[in-house]
């Protein structure tokens, strides 16, 4: 049997957004805080740690770095369409 790594992508924006605890004041705050959460507790819901996780940051986000476990990508947009 192939083994199968699991890949989850986070859009960060929507996540961060969907909690009204003050994330707009410090948009990179928030992504930050995302991360590291990511990074220690795993994927909500899920037993054991996927693969890879990676996160995608739009516009003030961006500059987000990467740590152990999480990569960090930016959109080439602001979000929000």
């Amino acid at each position: 049997m192939k083994d199968s790594t699991l890949l989850v992508i986070v859009d960060a924006a929507n996540v961060v957004g969907s909690v009204p605890d003050g994330w707009w004041r410090d948009r990179r705050g928030a992504a930050e805080r995302l991360r590291d959460r990511l990074a220690a507790q795993g994927v909500p819901g899920r037993e054991g740690r996927p693969g890879g996780t990676g996160s995608v940051v739009a516009a003030a986000g961006r500059g987000v770095g990467v740590v152990r476990g999480v990569g960090v990508g930016g959109a080439p947009g602001s979000g929000g369409g």
